[in-house]
């Protein structure tokens, strides 16, 4: 990421206020025995964004930062299971079947996530060729403006006004700015 990108926030940016809705909202569907899933889906009615945006962000981003929490949501949920249990008597249907739902909901969690990746990764194959097809394009470019250079030969006309050679350099400015960019880009692709 060049400087210049560094201080551009994006339209769609995930503010503070959103983290915290959409770890509140987790949080709360941990505490009541649901899945992910759902927090999800209600994360992405309230807060305007896809249920995999939701999961993405809280999969790679909060979670990191919300352990205790997360652990303490499952305490309370244990809890209210276990007076539930006792109150009913324990039966071990009940269990197997509390077993059987936390199964699926993890399976349909690791599946969001896996989704969710695969979109961000199809993004970002699709932006990598668009930039390779733009460099072509400017190397192309440099290189015949280059052979246009060679086949002039040195000062035909005269000597350059300084408004022409502004100009040119101007141009020449400008192709070396964009190539440089082009080269950060495939050296920060290569990074990753």
């Amino acid at each position: 990421m060049t400087s210049a990108e560094k201080w551009i926030t994006r339209s769609d940016a995930w503010t503070p206020e959103d983290d915290e809705r959409l770890a509140a909202i987790v949080l709360q569907h941990i505490r009541t025995g649901s899945t992910q899933l759902r927090a999800f889906d209600q994360a992405a009615a309230e807060l305007g964004r896809t249920a995999a945006a939701c999961g993405y962000r809280w999969n790679g981003v909060l979670r990191k930062h919300r352990r205790e929490e997360i652990e303490a949501a499952k305490q309370e949920r244990k809890a209210a299971q276990k007076s539930a249990s006792t109150r009913t008597g324990g039966s071990s249907a009940g269990r197997s079947h509390a077993v059987t739902a936390t199964s699926s909901s993890s399976m349909r969690e690791v599946i969001l996530f896996l989704q969710t990746y695969d979109e961000q990764y199809q993004h970002l194959r699709r932006q990598v060729a668009q930039l390779e097809q733009e460099k072509g394009q400017l190397e192309q470019r440099v290189q015949e403006l280059e052979a246009l250079l060679q086949r002039q030969p040195a000062l035909e006309n005269g000597p350059l006004t300084p408004e022409q050679l502004a100009e040119d350099s101007r141009t020449l400015f400008a192709i070396m700015e964009r190539a440089r960019k082009l080269l950060e880009a495939d050296a920060n692709k290569a990074t990753e």
